[in-house]
């Protein structure tokens, strides 16, 4: 009987312990600074996109030397007059971004803590982690090669894993589920579900066409995994880039890019408009 009781005050205090830990990384993700400056990234995230829809309207009418990805959008912001300035801001408000989306995949979102949005929130922030450390190298002088070519090299480093080929598929067809996630949350308006208050029908209407234009191009580069894969040439997965000027060399490409580029800057605008009142991001 005496040999029980410490055992029981050790299960209690680990339990404790662990309450005590979950619920300082809710203060911390809830935190008012943490979560300002990760709405700075998320207003960032809004400034890429519209750049990134400026660079999509360049591809289809006329062409441009950036590429049509989080790179060209980045390296556009560094060639502009105190570009480098708002690219170490905008790099500050993304890692911020990145932590509080990291604490919020640990605790659960406070619109819905399922498996999912956790792992949705740790997906965010791998994404804004990745944007902070370019921003972050471009404002300080660095170069940076384009997501482009690293998506190729790394399809092609997976393709030479065991079954890589399958794997490039199946990636493929995830791709294309998300995309249709992200299509299926503009049409219901799911996105709504990560806003303080009701940002009005005009800005409801940007985000709709935002998250269906974002589903649109995300399903062409799922698809132009597949092609990867089943073809074995990984120079096809050549990221956002490559499947936004597949779109562009379709029939009636130029007319189908050019709605996808104004639902990008859709996206941006909500993005911007509504960060301040982000509280999940």
């Amino acid at each position: 009987m005496a040999s029980s009781t410490p055992t029981h005050n050790g299960a209690s205090g680990s339990a404790e312990g662990a309450k005590n830990t979950a619920e300082g990384l809710a203060r911390q993700a809830n935190s008012k600074w943490l979560k300002r400056l990760g709405q700075v990234g998320v207003a960032a995230i809004g400034v890429v996109y519209l750049l990134l829809a400026w660079i999509s309207l360049q591809v289809a009418w006329g062409g441009s030397e950036e590429s049509a990805d989080n790179s060209g959008a980045l390296s556009e912001i560094a060639e502009k007059p105190f570009g480098q300035v708002l690219l170490v801001v905008m790099g500050i408000g993304l890692v911020g971004y990145a932590v509080w989306q990291f604490l919020l995949s640990i605790i659960g979102p406070p619109s819905d803590d399922s498996a999912f949005k956790r792992a949705s929130a740790a997906g965010k922030g791998v994404f804004g982690a990745a944007l902070a450390v370019q921003s972050l190298r471009l404002g300080f002088g660095g170069g940076g090669s384009s997501s482009s070519s690293k998506t190729t090299d790394w399809t092609s480093s997976l393709m030479e894993a065991p079954a890589g080929r399958v794997l490039v598929v199946i990636l493929g067809l995830a791709v294309i589920a998300w995309a249709g996630y992200m299509a299926y949350k503009g049409v219901k308006k799911k996105f709504l579900e990560k806003l303080e208050g009701h940002p009005g029908q005009g800005v409801v209407r940007l985000g709709q066409a935002g998250w269906i234009s974002r589903g649109v191009a995300f399903g062409v580069l799922g698809i132009l995994f597949i092609v990867a894969g089943v073809q074995s040439q990984p120079e096809e997965a050549a990221g956002l880039d490559a499947a936004l000027k597949t779109l562009a060399e379709q029939p009636f490409g130029q007319w189908i890019l050019t709605l996808v580029a104004l639902g990008l800057a859709c996206y941006a605008v909500f993005q911007l408009v509504t960060a301040r009142i982000h509280k999940e991001g």
